[in-house]
């Protein structure tokens, strides 16, 4: 792969109205706010959408005009770098090339765009029985039937939602409208594109269809036709060793940490932190790293790295932290059910503890990787049981907007600065960008040490009663300092 330079700061998470009503509001934000704390920046799906946030998109060519235009996107990758969205599973069923297959039916030049159950069937000479494996997030069939100009009804493959409709990945029509799309996102500015369920975007019968030999070179084919200079980040949740095979077979130059959340919700719940430290000392560097997402905290993701008992009884405190509404946001009676993910705040989920979401912090900014920080964690946001009770979507418990005078209310509570001050240690100080050394420490203590030519930063985390203290060389002076967050 070509040579990188992502910047190893930490980088925000943020929908593209969800800091402000607009990428103007955003950039304002960032400009006002944020700027010295963040070195990169993931504006979720800005792309004209029409379910699931974004995620739902009509195509990847132009910006939703609620939201702004390139010139907005094109502004904030100046300023940082940028990671946007490819959704390489599904194009939404409003879009303009479902619409011309549901007018045409064959005769549309989008026809082999989309996956047919019927037709995928018949290709494999297999019947329906044979997709009874398929591994998905939702607890229903993989597809949804849909009636055509014709009169004719066909089922297509809908991994998520009806709204999802999924491609045919091996289709030279997707793969030339897959390149469409890359070319428009790095000529306005993409530094990473995240390859969005992209461990779905493969089916085989008698299979899970879920991270194939055959998905491995799909997303081959991807890495080979996004420029050198492009990251590539795929998001993928499953336990470790699958996500470092992803590394190891050079199909993506980043993974993400999802096993990092809940196995500091274990540490800081039971002051332990064996299991923690051992999952520092196997993971792979090239990650981002994330206690926070637009998703859930991630369960499956932690199987082998946590006993099934410590992972139920983490989820049980979860729980009594959220009480049956996050059950419900997390249940079979909420829209988009996530069979694998909790919905909550990761605040919410450390009872809105301000010390012990200050070290939950600490442990991710000195665990290698890249730091990532979504918008309502950065703000120490709470489940938002509100908006759920109005959409009863799960998620939405985790996805408030703030408007202007919510963001600078926020922004002067004291967990809130104490954060901040978190991040630009992070973001700024020079030697996290050298080498990381895990120190011996007793099983309630971490102690995580970075070091660059005479220059070093050492976090000692005490999960019993949450301290924090951070000792480092200022950079200007040579000056030892040793703080507490």
């Amino acid at each position: 792969m070509g040579k990188l330079s992502v910047r190893n700061q930490v980088h925000l998470i943020t929908y593209p109205d969800s800091l402000g009503r607009n990428l103007t509001g955003l950039r304002h934000v960032l400009e006002q706010y944020v700027r010295d704390a963040i070195g990169g920046i993931h504006i979720l799906p800005f792309y004209p959408s029409s379910a699931d946030r974004g995620f739902a998109p009509l195509t990847h060519l132009s910006v939703d005009s609620q939201f702004g235009d390139w010139e907005d996107i094109r502004a904030i990758s100046h300023m940082y770098d940028l990671m946007v969205d490819l959704t390489v599973n599904h194009l939404s069923c409003e879009s303009p090339y479902f619409k011309d297959f549901i007018e045409k039916g064959e005769r549309s030049k989008y026809a082999s765009l989309f996956l047919d159950v019927d037709s995928f069937l018949r290709r494999h000479g297999a019947e329906m029985d044979a997709l009874q494996d398929t591994y998905r997030p939702r607890p229903t069939l993989p597809y949804t039937e849909f009636r055509f100009q014709d009169g004719v009804t066909r089922k297509l493959w809908t991994t998520f939602t009806d709204h999802q409709v999924d491609l045919d990945v091996t289709s030279d029509v997707t793969r030339n409208l897959m390149v469409r799309f890359i070319d428009r996102l790095v000529e306005n500015g993409a530094k990473i594109i995240r390859l969005d369920a992209v461990g779905y975007a493969v089916k085989k019968p008698w299979t899970s269809s879920f991270l194939l030999p055959e998905t491995f070179e799909f997303m081959r084919w991807l890495r080979s036709v996004i420029p050198e200079h492009v990251a590539v980040l795929a998001e993928v949740h499953h336990d470790h060793e699958r996500q470092s095979s992803l590394l190891h077979s050079k199909v993506s130059n980043f993974v993400y940490d999802f096993s990092l959340p809940m196995l500091i919700l274990h540490a800081l719940y039971t002051g332990n932190g064996n299991n923690l430290k051992h999952w520092i000392t196997i993971r792979p560097a090239e990650q981002f790293t994330t206690l926070d997402t637009h998703d859930g905290i991630g369960v499956v993701d932690v199987k082998g790295l946590l006993t099934d008992d410590d992972i139920a009884q983490t989820l049980d405190k979860m729980q009594r932290y959220g009480g049956n509404l996050l059950m419900r946001a997390s249940g079979k009676n909420a829209k988009n059910v996530d069979v694998y993910q909790i919905n909550t705040t990761y605040y919410s989920a450390l009872g809105e503890d301000d010390d012990a979401y200050i070290a939950a912090r600490a442990l991710q900014f000195f665990v290698p990787g890249i730091p990532q920080v979504y918008y309502v964690g950065m703000l120490a946001g709470s489940n938002d049981f509100d908006l759920f009770e109005k959409t009863n979507r799960g998620r939405d418990v985790n996805r408030h907007n703030y408007t202007m005078r919510e963001i600078e209310e926020n922004l002067d509570r004291t967990v809130v600065r104490r954060l901040f001050r978190l991040m630009r240690l992070r973001t700024h100080h020079p030697a996290f960008q050298g080498h990381f050394v895990l120190g011996t420490s007793s099983v309630d203590t971490l102690q995580l040490r970075w070091e660059h030519e005479d220059l070093y930063a050492e976090a000692r985390v005490h999960l019993g009663s949450n301290e924090v203290e951070i000792e480092y060389v200022q950079p200007d002076n040579g000056r030892v300092l040793i703080k507490r967050f």
